[in-house]
């Protein structure tokens, strides 16, 4: 039998602190982090958002199927190795939110998306892809979030125009709005600063205590000594 794993998760926009949460709470609970890893092992990255829009069809779907693959890779491990693991973005959204958004932005044909999808359906059946216990979303005004991305100054978010962000933090509205794969806890980014006030994480980490102790015994989620 392999080892009994937990699993919380953290989702939301870019710009909404995903890391910066998921870094805290980790420390608070004793939890193995999982970050999001685009920048250095992924060889379509810079190929895409260094093309013009006509051209990234041409590496939209390597683009994805990357990410879903590397994703279902990292869960495969974090499940075998067992243990509780919080997570930085979900594959969820990769499928739901950011495929989807290339097809519906025709810059992935119906094809590809059909045939990403049939893979990401058929990975959705394995043991990796069992829901969270907990997902915690992340979320704010379109103006807030933008004000914070423009402070990262990460060059491939830079140049993005504003009919991005505003479509994509649209649908990160309706996926929210629809998901029900497992419990959530929302958080809206304009009732706390961690980089300003990192005890902030108090109320935080209290708020998720309460969600899973229910749930889960308090021995499995905060080691001795806590």
């Amino acid at each position: 039998m392999p080892p009994k794993s937990m699993l919380l998760a953290v989702a939301g926009m870019v710009g909404t602190g995903k890391t910066t949460l998921t870094r805290a709470l980790a420390t608070r609970f004793g939890l193995a982090v999982a970050l999001e890893s685009v920048d250095d092992d992924n060889p379509w990255l810079t190929s895409y958002y260094g093309a013009d829009p006509g051209a990234q069809r041409q590496f939209a779907l390597r683009l994805q199927l990357h990410f879903l693959a590397t994703r279902f890779h990292a869960m495969r491990k974090m499940r075998a190795q067992g243990g509780g693991w919080i997570l930085d973005r979900t594959w969820y959204e990769d499928a739901e939110i950011f495929a989807r958004g290339l097809y519906e932005s025709d810059v992935m044909s119906r094809h590809e998306f059909d045939l990403y999808q049939r893979l990401y359906t058929e990975l959705l059946t394995g043991p990796a892809a069992r829901p969270p216990r907990l997902l915690i979303y992340l979320h704010g005004s379109l103006d807030l979030v933008v004000a914070r991305i423009g402070q990262r100054g990460r060059v491939a978010e830079r140049d993005m125009p504003p009919s991005y962000w505003k479509a994509l933090h649209a649908r990160y509205a309706t996926w929210i709005g629809g998901f029900r794969r497992c419990p959530i806890l929302e958080l809206d980014i304009r009732d706390y600063d961690l980089l300003r006030d990192p005890a902030a994480i108090d109320d935080i980490a209290a708020s998720v205590r309460r969600r899973l102790e229910p749930e889960i015994p308090q021995t499995e989620l905060w080691p001795a000594g806590f």
